[in-house]
């Protein structure tokens, strides 16, 4: 049995992996409970979705705010992230937040503050965010309509992989993108 919170949460992985969700949730659970920031996180994914438990959007939004509050401590302190993958599981409850805000998921629905949320993980590099940031921007959901912004944004994702079909536009000169070299003209 483990001891510590991040063995639990490792212990919860595992289960996810073969498909015992109510054990995984289990496992998530007593990590959360016992303050582990990652644990807070994936318990509160699993109590939103219903994965191996009954679910409640209002507790899963109180578990994501906790781990996003860590994570925002942990990154103003800049030293005590133990590992990369830490950090990018704690910049998504930041983005997770966001998602509460935008669907009204255990918090009210506010597209000025998901967007506020996505803004925060986009710029730590989550790629989901940069992506649902840049579709705040080209369709002024929360913020103002900003076409040079949202390229920005959906470039930052499409590095990461993430691309939209029929994004073509954010590569031209005017929206910031890489202007075509001499050879393309020909």
């Amino acid at each position: 049995m483990p001891e510590k919170a991040e063995d639990f949460v490792r212990q919860g992985i595992d289960y996810h992996e073969v498909g015992d969700i109510t054990k995984a949730t289990q496992f998530f659970r007593t990590a959360a409970e016992m303050g582990d920031p990652v644990g807070m996180l994936m318990y509160g994914l699993a109590v939103r979705h219903g994965w191996g438990c009954t679910s409640n959007r209002q507790l899963a939004f109180q578990y994501l705010q906790k781990s996003a509050e860590h994570a925002v401590g942990d990154l103003k302190s800049r030293d005590s992230f133990a590992s990369t993958a830490a950090k990018g599981e704690l910049v998504l409850a930041i983005y997770e937040l966001g998602i509460c805000f935008r669907h009204g998921w255990g918090a009210e629905k506010n597209k000025k503050t998901a967007a506020y949320y996505f803004e925060i993980a986009a710029n730590l590099g989550d790629p989901d965010a940069q992506n649902d940031l840049a579709w705040c921007y080209y369709h002024g959901v929360g913020v103002k309509k900003d076409m040079f912004k949202a390229a920005k944004y959906y470039r930052l994702a499409a590095a990461q992989g993430v691309e939209m079909v029929g994004n073509s536009w954010i590569w031209k000169d005017k929206y910031g993108g890489v202007p075509a070299s001499p050879a393309a003209n020909n």
